[in-house]
C-alpha cells in the first residue's frame, strides 16, 4: 500500500518540532508504517524556509534524512509552497466570504498554485491519502480531485474556532466581519467530510456537533501521549507551570494571563510560589517585564519530564482555540495535578474535583492552584486520577491501534 499523507505544517526538526499538531501527525504516520505502507508526506513551506528560486524536488530530498531521523520511520518527502496572500480590505475580509480557501487564516495553503500541486500529487495514485485539518483540505477540495481512499483529519473544527474567537472581548468591526467567513468553513469542512471515507476529530464535543450537523461518517480519534510507566515523586517546590508554543495566539494569551492577572493574587498567599513558562517563544515575551518576580522564562525545553517532576501544579487559563490540549494529556500523564478553564480541558472527560481542578476566574484559578500548593494529599491524589485516566482513555499505543483498524477497514 501506498499512503500520501498531506500535512500543512512546515517539515519537523528532529528534536524541537515536538508540540501537539506534530504529535497528532505522528500517530498517523506510525499507524501506516505498522499496516506496511510505504509513506509519502507532502508538507508546505515558505519562501523563507525555501528560496523562491530554489528547487522544491531537490530540497525535499534533502530534507529525508531528518525526517527518518525525527520518525524513526523513512518516508519520502514532498513539498509544496505556501503562497503569499494579498494584502487590503478585499482579500482580507470579502473574498473570504465565499471561499474558505482565500479567507486570511487558510489562504497561504489553499491558492489555486498549491491546489495544483496537491492535484498532482493525487494523480501519481496513491492507495489511500490522510489529509491533516482544514488548511491543507482546501487545496484538495479546490484541485477537484478525489483520491481512491480518502481520510479528513479535521483536528480542530474550524468554524468553532472562528465563531469563538470572534465572540471573545473586545468585539472589533474586524471580529465582526471574520463572522461572514464561519458559513464558508462549515460548507468547506462539510464538503471534504463527504468526500471522504471518515472525518477524524479529537474531541467527543466536536463530533457530536458535527453530527447534529449532519456531517457524515464523523470519527473520534483523540489527541494522545506515551504514558510514563513510572511518576517521580512529588515537587516540594511551589512551582505553577505553563507549557505552549508561544506563537499560536491561545497559548500567548494564556500565559500573559497567568503572569498579570493569575500569578500575582497566588504570590499574595503564597510569596514563594514560582511560574514556570516553557514552549518555543516562551524565553522573549514581550509582556514579562525584567522587574516581575517569580517568572521563570525556560523557552524551549527538550526534556520536558524532568520539567514536569520539578513542578507542582500545571495550569491552564485558556480561553480561545479548538479541540483538545495535549499539553494537558502530557502533565497528566506524568501525575502532575492540572488547574484549567472549561475550555481548557475541552474534550477530556476529566472529573472535577476528581482527575482535574475546573475553575473560570482569574480569582477562582489562584485559589485553586494555592489549595494544592498547601495540600500535597490532594496534590498527590488528583495527579494519579488524572493519570489513571489518560491511560486509559488518551494512550497512544491504544490509539494508533484504531487507526490502523480503520486504515485497513477492518472496522
Amino acid at each position: 500500500m501506498h499512503a500520501l499523507i498531506i500535512s500543512s505544517l512546515k517539515p519537523p526538526r528532529p528534536g524541537i518540532d515536538v508540540h501537539g499538531t506534530y504529535k497528532r501527525l505522528a500517530l498517523h504516520i506510525r499507524a501506516l508504517h505498522a499496516l506496511g505502507a510505504s509513506l509519502e508526506i507532502a508538507y508546505y513551506v515558505t519562501d523563507e524556509d525555501v528560496p523562491p528560486d530554489a528547487d522544491l524536488d531537490a530540497a525535499a530530498a534533502r530534507q529525508e534524512p531528518a525526517e527518518a531521523a525525527h520518525w524513526g520511520i523513512p518516508a519520502r518527502v514532498r513539498l509544496i509552497r505556501r503562497r503569499r496572500p494579498a494584502g487590503g480590505f478585499v482579500s482580507h475580509y470579502l473574498e473570504g466570504m465565499l471561499s474558505a480557501g482565500d479567507q486570511p487564516a487558510m489562504a497561504p495553503w489553499g491558492g489555486p498554485e498549491q491546489a495544483a500541486a496537491v492535484g498532482h500529487l493525487v494523480d501519481t495514485g496513491p492507495d489511500l491519502v490522510v489529509v491533516n485539518n482544514l488548511h491543507a483540505t482546501t487545496a484538495l477540495l479546490r484541485s477537484g480531485r478525489r483520491p481512491k481512499r480518502l481520510f479528513f483529519d479535521l483536528d480542530d473544527v474550524q468554524h468553532r474556532v472562528r465563531l469563538r474567537w470572534c465572540k471573545q472581548k473586545p468585539s472589533t468591526p474586524g471580529k465582526i466581519l471574520m463572522l461572514t467567513h464561519i458559513p464558508a468553513l462549515l460548507l468547506a469542512e462539510r464538503a471534504a467530510a463527504r468526500a471522504a471515507e471518515a472525518t477524524f476529530v479529537c474531541g467527543e464535543e466536536d463530533r457530536a456537533h458535527l453530527a447534529r450537523l449532519g456531517l457524515p461518517r464523523v470519527l473520534l480519534i483523540p489527541n494522545a501521549v506515551d504514558v510514563p510507566a513510572q511518576t517521580a515523586e512529588l515537587a516540594t517546590e511551589p512551582r505553577l507551570l505553563f507549557v505552549g508554543a508561544m506563537g499560536h495566539g491561545p497559548n500567548q494569551e494564556a500565559a500573559e494571563r497567568l503572569v498579570r492577572q493569575i500569578l500575582p493574587l497566588v504570590r499574595r498567599q503564597r510569596p514563594d510560589a514560582l511560574l514556570a513558562l516553557a514552549g518555543q517563544g516562551s524565553e522573549a515575551l514581550s509582556f514579562v517585564a525584567p522587574e516581575v518576580v517569580g517568572v521563570e522564562l525556560l523557552g524551549f525545553v527538550p526534556d520536558i519530564s524532568a520539567l514536569y517532576d520539578r513542578c507542582a501544579v500545571f495550569v491552564c487559563p485558556m480561553t480561545n482555540g479548538g479541540g483538545t490540549r495535549i499539553k494537558l494529556l502530557e502533565a497528566a500523564a506524568f501525575g502532575l495535578p492540572i488547574v484549567s478553564t472549561t475550555m481548557g480541558a475541552e474534550g477530556l472527560a476529566l472529573k472535577d474535583g476528581v482527575e482535574i481542578v475546573l475553575a473560570e476566574t482569574d480569582a477562582a484559578l489562584a485559589d485553586a492552584c494555592v489549595a494544592l500548593l498547601n495540600a500535597p494529599a490532594s496534590r498527590a491524589r488528583i495527579g494519579e486520577a488524572g493519570r489513571c485516566a489518560i491511560n486509559k482513555n488518551f494512550n497512544s499505543k491504544t490509539i494508533q491501534k484504531r487507526l490502523e483498524q480503520i486504515f485497513a477497514g477492518t472496522t
